[in-house]
């Protein structure tokens, strides 16, 4: 029978202070009660632990004995809880989240500066891609947490914010006061990513919708490189205000949103399913959500 956790410490208290009246108040327990519990502990060892003396009580042979071990076991059980504890407030552990490709240069500094402030022991892993590869990787669980487009994200995923589309040329492409309709928009020559990524996908039901081809310039995949073909004036292209933001600021590119209703999508977080998150996921999915909010009150996007 395995010994009780509760009898040791007591019987380790007594040994050490020498006495039942001094372990009793230490311990808050009555000493009748110190006494049934240290009969019962000799009863299941089948030895006697302690000696009674007019100056208080002296551990037997076989009570020293116990007395090392249970000490040894007693300072592992607290030192376990201390560190179960400290994990508690500074959580720790790799953390993978993956981030479409467009917003991550606005999104992904911001969480991981607050990760780093708050939480230095967890080992954030930050990925970019493009919503079909992102879907894969939460599929698969080689990603956490992952923030992408709702029209690829599982259902049980949650809504974080609609982000604005905008048209985006050259610098000088736009006068300030032009306007444009989505319907214009889809007849302009347009550097688009392949049919497998989010935005190409939105802009394909669009003219659907309004019974058009898209006017389609040229296919690059990569936000960089399409950015880099539009200010070397090899056409124009289609996106959100997080992947433009910083051109926006220097003037390097031009961009004009589209005439209400415009056109806008929705990024969703997504984790995998049937698969508990662990504390640093949990902290870093409430940092990812605080910066979202934040970025919001900015104007970056709608927050949800």
């Amino acid at each position: 029978m395995a010994l009780d956790l509760l009898k040791m410490r007591y019987f380790t208290k007594i040994a050490e202070l020498g006495s039942f009246t001094r372990a009793s108040s230490e311990l808050g327990v009555a000493q009748p009660a110190l006494s049934l519990h240290i009969r019962g502990l000799e009863d299941q060892l089948g030895v006697q632990l302690l000696n009674r003396t007019p100056r208080g009580v002296i551990a037997t042979e076989a009570g020293r004995t116990l007395l090392s071990h249970a000490q040894a076991i007693l300072r592992a059980i607290d030192q376990a809880e201390a560190a179960t504890k400290e994990q508690a407030k500074y959580p720790t552990g790799d953390v993978s989240l993956g981030i479409l490709s467009s917003i991550c240069p606005t999104l992904s500094i911001p969480v991981i500066e607050e990760c780093s402030r708050r939480f230095p022991n967890i080992r954030l892993t930050l990925s970019e891609g493009d919503s079909q590869g992102l879907r894969a990787a939460v599929n698969t669980r080689v990603h956490d947490l992952v923030v992408t487009l709702d029209s690829v994200a599982k259902s049980t995923s949650a809504p974080l914010f609609d982000e604005v589309l905008y048209v985006v040329g050259p610098s000088g492409q736009f006068a300030p006061n032009a306007e444009l309709t989505v319907e214009q928009a889809l007849s302009l020559p347009l550097i688009l990513p392949t049919r497998r990524h989010g935005i190409r996908i939105l802009l394909e039901r669009q003219a659907l919708i309004f019974g058009r081809e898209l006017n389609i310039a040229r296919e690059i995949e990569g936000v960089a490189s399409t950015k880099a073909a539009i200010r070397a004036g090899l056409g124009l292209t289609i996106l959100g205000r997080g992947a433009i933001h910083a051109e926006q600021e220097n003037g390097t590119l031009s961009t004009i949103a589209l005439t209400p209703p415009g056109l806008t999508r929705r990024l969703v977080l997504d984790m995998p399913v049937n698969h508990p998150p662990t504390r640093a996921v949990i902290e870093v999915r409430k940092i990812l959500l605080a910066v979202v909010k934040k970025l919001g009150t900015e104007g970056h996007w709608a927050y949800l």
